[in-house]
């Protein structure tokens, strides 16, 4: 205590008189605390050294603690000005603190769902069809958080165009389900014989033809007959 005080004194370039005025006592006082005479040291007191000397209270109370931070020395130099019944309210409030804050991450632990491992990479054109064996090539697998991966999805592809706009942005990813049908209006990716890929609404018609529709008004429909189109799967809205 001794070296601290005096040490911290000095390269503040402060004589004893000095913060004996600031604290209000004597220099005599100020070099037995400098000293390690510190057990009756009023509240008070504790404050006004520990603002002369720009310090925490705490360093003048335990000079061998770490450093602590800026709102932890705050706490601190509120605490030690209350009385000591009202100190043990602190006390007892930042205990309920803490035991929230554990509790939150037992709850946490236990509502966290596991990483699905699921297919990605590939990019479905909502716009000019593209070419479905180019696109195997650039399929991977990607670890995504079970809670992000809606029921039945098989694949997340890339929306690579603007006509399902203003939907299914370009560049947006989305899930799908791998199934052979879907209803009309429903959004499918389907492939096209002889054309590749792509996202639209799917619209069966009475005479054997298949209907794909944008959202985008700047497409026109394109219409194959049935045979020419497979659906690949929905997409997951």
């Amino acid at each position: 205590m001794s070296i601290n005080l005096r040490n911290r004194r000095k390269e503040l370039n402060l004589t004893l008189e000095e913060v004996g005025k600031m604290v209000g006592v004597g220099k005599s006082t100020i070099r037995k605390w400098e000293t390690g005479y510190i057990e009756n040291m009023k509240r008070d007191k504790i404050i006004a050294l520990s603002k002369a000397l720009k310090v925490s209270p705490m360093d003048i109370i335990d000079p061998n603690k770490e450093i602590s931070n800026p709102m932890i020395d705050k706490i601190e130099e509120i605490s030690i000005q209350l009385h000591p019944s009202r100190q043990e309210k602190v006390y007892n409030y930042a205990s309920d603190q803490l035991n929230e804050q554990n509790n939150e991450k037992i709850t946490s632990m236990f509502d966290h769902k596991p990483m699905i491992e699921i297919p990605a990479g590939r990019s479905t054109a909502a716009g000019s069809p593209i070419n479905g064996e180019d696109q195997d090539t650039q399929l991977i697998h990607k670890m995504i958080a079970g809670e992000k991966v809606p029921a039945g999805a098989d694949e997340l592809i890339t929306v690579d165009g603007d006509s399902m706009e203003p939907l299914l942005k370009k560049g947006s990813q989305v899930f799908i389900h791998y199934q052979p049908e879907v209803e009309n209006g429903e959004i499918a990716i389907v492939h096209i014989r002889d054309v590749g890929v792509t996202c639209k609404k799917f619209y069966v018609n009475e005479d054997n033809t298949v209907t794909l529709k944008s959202i985008n008004k700047a497409y026109d429909d394109m219409v194959f007959d049935c045979d020419e189109v497979n659906v690949i799967g929905k997409v997951i809205l």
